[in-house]
C-alpha cells in the first residue's frame, strides 16, 4: 500500500507515543518491506539525507544524499534485501510547529544476504536511531537520518550499572 493513500488505522500507538500522518504510514512501509511505498511517502523531489559517515561501499559523498523518489526507494530495496526481517520501532517523536517531525527509532534484523561491506552471515543488527522529517504538502520533502555506523552490526552496548 503506498502512501499516497491513507491506511484504515492512521495512528500507531507504541506505548505513550502515537505516530500520525505520512510518517506513519513511511514507518509502516518499513515494517511492510515495501521499499516501493517507503519512497511513495516522498514528494517527487524529496530528500534522505544520511547524517552518518557512509560505509565504504556507498561512493561519493561521505554523506549520502538520495534525492527523489527513485534514489530513495532504490537505497531503501537494498537495506531490506539484506535484512528482510526488520522492524523498525518508534520510542520517541516530537512535532514542530514548522512543519518537523523528529522521531527516535530502533531498527533490528538479521543480515542474510551481503549489505555490500562483506559478506553477511546471519549476524543480528540492533541499533538507534533519529530521524528528523520536514513534512511537505502532505508528503517527506526531507528525511534527515542519524545512527551509530559501530552499533549496525550487533546489539546496542549495555549501560554500565553504576
Amino acid at each position: 500500500m503506498g502512501c499516497s493513500r491513507p491506511r484504515s488505522a492512521d495512528d500507531r500507538q507504541a506505548g505513550a507515543v502515537t505516530l500520525t500522518g505520512i510518517v506513519a504510514r513511511y514507518v509502516d512501509a518499513w515494517n511492510d518491506h515495501d521499499p516501493d511505498a517507503c519512497g511513495e511517502c516522498f514528494a517527487p523531489d524529496g530528500v534522505r539525507v544520511w547524517q552518518i559517515q557512509a560505509p565504504p561501499h556507498i561512493r561519493g559523498d561521505p554523506f549520502p544524499r538520495f534525492v527523489g523518489r527513485e534514489a530513495i526507494t532504490e537505497r531503501i530495496r537494498a537495506l531490506i534485501a539484506s535484512l528482510p526481517d526488520l522492524s523498525v520501532e518508534v520510542t520517541a517523536l516530537s512535532e514542530g510547529s514548522d512543519e518537523r517531525v523528529w522521531i527516535e527509532w530502533r531498527l533490528t534484523g538479521t543480515y542474510t544476504t551481503d549489505p555490500g561491506a562483506a559478506p553477511a552471515r546471519g549476524e543480528p543488527v540492533d541499533f538507534v536511531g533519529v530521524s528528523i522529517f520536514r513534512i511537505d504538502a502532505g508528503l517527506i520533502g526531507e528525511e534527515r537520518a542519524y545512527w551509530d555506523t559501530m552499533l549496525m552490526g550487533g546489539r546496542p552496548l549495555a549501560a554500565p550499572v553504576a
